[in-house]
């Protein structure tokens, strides 16, 4: 990359400032005839040649980058912006650079935005936030803003906010229709006639459909979480315990049988119990599919006592029932089979098994009959068959043979009850519960990652808390200092006062009254210090009554080596006595640092108003800070920062213009106001 495509990624406003910044500079050293900064101003061209190389293959991978890439100034404005995120928001380069950020986003996220870059201001660590974009063509977009702040290394060094933007829109496309098939699945399980159930492991109702809560004559919330004691009773529950030991064991259980209800409720079920398993293959409970089966049965014992009443109740069977001869073919069809099977009832009667079998059932299906045929023994299935009109037709057969006088078996019979839905049903199902699965093992994954995160998080308290040991040892040191320098000094001096005193009195026995008064004065300034030391040592805490007098004393004590002076330039109403605690405790640390490493000829300690905030600030005119240097990177500006977000506010610390440091403070003066410099 050349430096003209430096250039195109960077404001081009603030690249013509500082352009022509360095051309009046250098026209006025020309005009002085200072030609020794010409030849330095020269001499650093050839480093920035190295550097604009040495950073070129990062601003390609920058602009060339598969995800959109913005740098934001703190005020919000966009610096740089690469071709990914150009194409996202529908708009040219020289539209967006320069532009405030807010103008692509929508009304109605404005407020998400702002506190995004407020908490970018707040903190070096990266800001996440999730809102909607608005394109330049006017459409809506769904985004991922992740931003981490920098220093601009290629001027002044001052923070910019790297932001990634990531398009959200098929994401959310592929969760609202995973939510639809989930609400699919949830209508037919809940709408169908067969009864679903999921048990627990200690034998709680977990999940029960309507027609399982149904034909217990209750609803599903009454149910669902309660012990299957409670709703089936001692009896019930020991009839099925057998089928609960083997499902539990990881084995699919099926049977047929009469249940006693709780409340004298009897009903002849077939049930199909499945291991329920977690990720570790664990058995934690089971899937229960119940069909009620009692009129079934009803029909099979009237159909062995009478030809005639056979034939009444087969017709009003719900479910389909055939008669087959020897040969497997159909000599008796119900209209509910034939309504099964979408025929007439003369078109299925005369047809074989083996016709309106499916393909891949036939040879099993067959076998099974037969096998009933030469022996005499019924026999249960599931099995798909093939409708007239082609579709598939899923049915749980249950047959048995007709024997004549002499026990040779003449025909059989079989009722058939259409699962076809109660089978699609459970296909969802276990769809839904692959997909289960995978989302669990997704947020298993980022567990381990916010697990990792927390760890880093308790590393970097630990060393916080040896930071502040730290502060505890230098707190110690500057009490020390300050009694050395302060009142040490001031009693040596009564002591050689009050010895000169006696060597008059004893030689010539003559008092100068106004070294007396300069002893008095000594004293009464000691025991000032002593008192002030002595507050710093027992009193921490300041209310918010006694905040103005405190700074007033505060710059009037004798310890420090520099003038301090107090300006109050607005009226202070400080309400919360933590509020002005914590920064008095900031306002001390900053005076303490002026007079320690400023090398500065005075001090002003300033309190203003600034829109919605109360400005306090710390300046000297000593020898600042180098602009090379990253603001704060001493432990006691950390300090000071967390003593002040720990009340809303924030800090800054700046070199001055004229020479020296200011370190300010800004207190919102209504809670939760903030200007963010729109």
């Amino acid at each position: 990359m050349n430096k003209a495509r430096v250039a195109s990624i960077r404001t081009p406003n603030a690249n013509g400032r500082r352009r022509n910044g360095l051309s009046e500079s250098l026209k006025n050293d020309a005009n002085d005839g200072n030609g020794a900064v010409l030849r330095a101003v020269r001499a650093l061209r050839g480093p920035r040649r190295d550097l604009e190389s040495a950073i070129q293959p990062n601003a390609d991978l920058y602009e060339f980058a598969p995800v959109g890439y913005v740098t934001l100034h703190r005020s919000g404005r966009i610096e740089q912006v690469n071709l990914a995120a150009c194409e996202l928001l529908r708009a040219k380069r020289e539209y967006l650079i320069g532009a405030p950020f807010s103008l692509c986003v929508e009304r109605n996220n404005l407020n998400l935005f702002l506190h995004h870059l407020v908490r970018c201001r707040a903190g070096d660590h990266r800001v996440e936030t999730s809102l909607r974009l608005k394109r330049r063509t006017g459409e809506p977009v769904s985004v991922f803003l992740s931003s981490t702040a920098t220093a601009d290394v290629l001027y002044d060094g001052s923070y910019v906010y790297q932001t990634a933007i990531i398009d959200l829109t098929e994401r959310e496309r592929a969760e609202e229709a995973l939510r639809a098939k989930e609400a699919e699945l949830e209508l037919i399980v809940t709408q169908t006639p067969f009864m679903l159930t999921r048990c627990t492991r200690n034998l709680r109702y977990r999940y029960v459909s309507n027609a399982y809560a149904k034909m217990l004559g209750r609803t599903p919330d009454e149910i669902a979480g309660r012990p299957m004691v409670e709703i089936m009773g001692k009896e019930a529950l020991a009839a099925i315990q057998p089928f609960i030991d083997r499902v539990l064991s990881g084995k699919t259980a099926c049977y047929e049988g009469l249940v006693p209800f709780r409340g004298g409720q009897r009903y002849f079920l077939h049930c199909v119990y499945v291991p329920d398993k977690n990720e570790r293959g664990e058995v934690v409970g089971w899937f229960a599919s119940l069909i009620d089966i009692t009129a079934r049965k009803r029909v099979e014992e009237a159909f062995r006592e009478s030809e005639a009443r056979m034939r009444a109740l087969v017709e009003q069977a719900t479910a389909g029932i055939a008669r087959c001869d020897r040969r497997g073919r159909i000599i008796f069809a119900n209209q509910r089979l034939a309504k099964m099977f979408g025929y007439q009832r003369s078109e299925l009667i005369g047809k074989t098994i083996k016709e309106i079998t499916h393909p891949d059932d036939v040879r099993h299906n067959m076998e099974l009959f037969q096998r009933m045929i030469r022996n005499g023994k019924p026999f249960e299935a599931e099995r798909r068959y093939v409708r007239k009109d082609g579709k598939v037709l899923w049915a749980d057969i249950s047959a048995s043979p007709v024997r004549d006088e002499k026990g040779k078996v003449k025909y059989a019979v079989a009722v058939m009850v259409d699962v076809t839905t109660r089978k699609k049903a459970e296909a969802l199902l276990k769809r839904s519960k692959r997909l289960l699965e995978s989302l669990v093992e997704q947020r298993t994954k980022a567990l381990r990652v916010a697990n990792v995160e927390l760890q880093g998080e308790i590393a970097r308290r630990k060393g916080l808390e040896g930071q502040i040991l730290e502060i505890s040892d230098r707190e110690q040191q500057r009490l020390g200092q300050e009694l050395h320098d302060g009142l040490c000094q001031q009693l040596t001096a009564i002591g050689l006062l009050a010895r000169s005193t006696a060597l008059r009195l004893k030689d010539h026995r003559v008092v100068q009254v106004d070294e007396l008064e300069k002893i008095a004065q000594l004293i009464n300034s000691s025991v000032m210090d002593a008192r002030n030391i002595a507050r710093d040592l027992h009193k921490e805490e300041v209310e918010a009554a006694e905040f103005v007098p405190a700074l007033q004393r505060l710059v009037d004590r004798r310890i420090w080596r520099r003038p301090c002076r107090l300006d109050l330039k607005t009226e202070i109403n400080i309400e919360e006595n933590k509020v002005a605690s914590q920064l008095y405790r900031i306002l001390r640390e900053a005076l303490v640092n002026a007079n320690k490493h400023a090398h500065a000829r005075k001090v002003v300690l300033e309190v203003r108003r600034s829109k919605k905030e109360l400005v306090f600030s710390v300046a000297d005119d000593g020898i600042g800070i180098s602009t090379k240097t990253k603001p704060g990177p001493g432990l006691g500006f950390h300090i000071m920062k967390y003593r002040a977000e720990s009340i809303g506010a924030r800090l800054e610390l700046e070199s001055r213009k004229k020479g020296g440091t200011r370190l300010s403070i800004y207190l919102p003066v209504e809670k939760n106001e903030t200007d963010v410099g729109y």
